[in-house]
């Protein structure tokens, strides 16, 4: 059986969530004797005029880089849901290779592009779905100005996707109820929808749920996030809600201490509501001894980096670690009683919080979305209101002046699945798919 990995980025390189999803699903394939090549971005540059590649083995998987050619503004935006070159690189890899089942990991970079081909090629794929790229250009559902959007609308996507663009963006932070008034009224100005690009909204919206309608199974690790994609068009039929599986084989024994541990690991950006833990610490009341550490890359965020740096210059214990990768996630959680969570946007089912319960850290979550799915409060570990320092640090003083809740948080039983079920699942659908395409 031969299974072709699309994913936009792969380790070492691209150490995201998704990307490490992908690697180790490749990994495990091959050890279970599947043949597994693996399709990626590495970079955009402006030159050279083509796209180009590199590929080499990497732990038994053959790896295709790929370098992409920069489009002009003209055609940029479609490219960016729609890409020809990755399109043209899947085919090649199609005729040469010829894999029985495309697994495509989230859709953003290499674009819906990968299902269109796969499809003319009668190539049955697989979709797992680790965001919302189908439904949000952004992928998080976070407006340009930090706000979650309720529900992604033609108007509503012009609207964010022109106020990036500095000629919008100012005159909407100077004179905000001109500018709502300015939106309202494209609903009743075809011209002016038009010239503020609601049909290209229009346009990739029935393009990708179009385009997702070639996947003949789509994966999503959270109900939550099976139902967004539903509401907006995917086929429930082919929909399936499976959460990810966590593995275990690194895990290390965690190291006792009389200081409470608190840690957050992820990305350091504004919508994963790093901020607010800076907040919380700061309200902290007490001599119970307590540290804070931050673990996480803010790469493309200088400006939120330098914020949060000035933060941390006026709070004791805090330590920003920099980044981990791969299996070091067991190590910064031996180190760690607590884990916090409070990302502002609606996250789906991280990573970090099924390897937290695994190794009984409990976590203190964002009462939304799909971590509101995996922290039940009061039984595993604790939910605060969104967006909330002040409920947050609530919710952190109680660890300190309740001795008995951490111990009870951390002996929860958390029902979860290992990453070998995981893989054991996916073979089971590779081989169904291929089964059913003979």
């Amino acid at each position: 059986m031969r299974i072709l990995i699309a994913v936009h980025g792969y380790p070492p390189t691209h150490n995201g969530g998704a990307e490490r999803r992908a690697e180790r699903t490749a990994r495990a394939l091959v050890a279970q004797g599947v043949q597994v090549r693996v399709l990626c971005i590495e970079s955009v540059v402006d030159t050279p005029p083509q796209p180009s590649w590199d590929e080499r083995d990497q732990d038994g998987v053959c790896v295709r880089r790929l370098a992409l050619r920069a489009f002009d503004n003209h055609a940029q935006y479609r490219a960016s849901y729609d890409n020809p070159q990755t399109g043209d690189a899947v085919k090649e890899l199609i005729a040469e290779w010829r894999p029985d089942v495309v697994h495509l990991f989230s859709g953003y970079l290499l674009t819906a592009s990968v299902l269109r081909v796969a499809a003319e090629q009668h190539i049955p794929t697989v979709v797992s779905l680790t965001d919302y790229w189908w439904i949000c250009q952004r992928i998080n559902l976070i407006r340009w100005d930090g706000a979650r959007c309720d529900g992604p609308t033609p108007i509503g996507c012009a609207r964010c996707h022109a106020e990036e663009l500095r000629r919008y963006r100012v005159p909407a932070r100077k004179f905000p109820r001109a500018a709502d008034q300015l939106w309202r009224a494209v609903a009743r100005v075809p011209a002016l929808a038009d010239q503020v690009g609601v049909p290209a909204q229009i346009a990739r919206a029935e393009t990708l749920m179009r385009l997702l309608g070639h996947a003949r199974v789509m994966i999503s690790p959270s109900q939550y996030l099976a139902d967004q994609y539903i509401a907006r068009g995917a086929p429930a039929e082919r929909m399936r809600a499976w959460r990810q599986g966590v593995q275990l084989d690194q895990c290390v024994l965690r190291k006792p201490s009389p200081v409470l541990r608190v840690g957050y690991m992820g990305q350091m950006k504004r919508h994963k509501g790093v901020d607010l833990i800076l907040d919380a610490w700061a309200q902290l009341r007490g001599e119970h001894p307590r540290e804070l550490r931050l673990y996480g890359s803010a790469a493309g965020e200088d400006a939120y980096a330098h914020a949060l740096r000035a933060q941390m210059r006026d709070l004791a214990n805090v330590t920003w670690a920099g980044e981990f990768r791969g299996a070091q996630v067991w190590q910064v959680l031996a180190d760690l009683d607590v884990l916090v969570v409070p990302s502002r946007w609606v996250e789906n089912s991280p990573n970090t919080i099924l390897e937290a319960q695994a190794v009984g850290v409990p976590v203190i979550g964002s009462n939304l979305g799909g971590v509101a799915e995996l922290v039940q409060h009061e039984r595993n570990g604790l939910v605060f209101r969104v967006d909330d320092a002040r409920d947050l640090a609530r919710q952190l003083q109680r660890l300190l002046d309740e001795p008995d809740l951490l111990p009870r948080l951390r002996n929860a039983e958390t029902v979860f699945r290992t990453f070998e079920q995981e893989v054991n699942q996916l073979s089971g659908l590779y081989r169904e798919l291929v089964l059913q395409s003979a």
